[in-house]
């Protein structure tokens, strides 16, 4: 099972953040970006470029989740890669 962890919080509104999570597994880890939206939407992207597209384009995403607990168990199983 990963661990994880937030290492940045940035408010771009009081209910919207986009979070830094580094999740790790042994000797593996990788940074994910959470953008929070109010509570009621998440969504992941692997790449800080993903996360700008998606706001200059409003493209979508690969990875959206309806609640926290959603989001926190594809973190704890994610794969992550070397």
């Amino acid at each position: 099972m990963n661990e994880y962890k937030t290492i940045q919080t940035e408010y771009l509104r009081p209910s919207r953040t986009i979070e830094t999570v580094l999740v790790s597994y042994k000797n593996l880890s990788e940074v994910f970006f959470v953008y929070n939206y109010e509570g009621i939407s998440f969504r992941l992207f692997k790449t800080h470029l993903e996360l700008i597209t998606f706001f200059q384009n409003k493209s979508e995403c690969n990875f959206h989740f309806n609640t926290e607990n959603e989001l926190d168990i594809f973190l704890n199983e994610v794969k992550l890669s070397a």
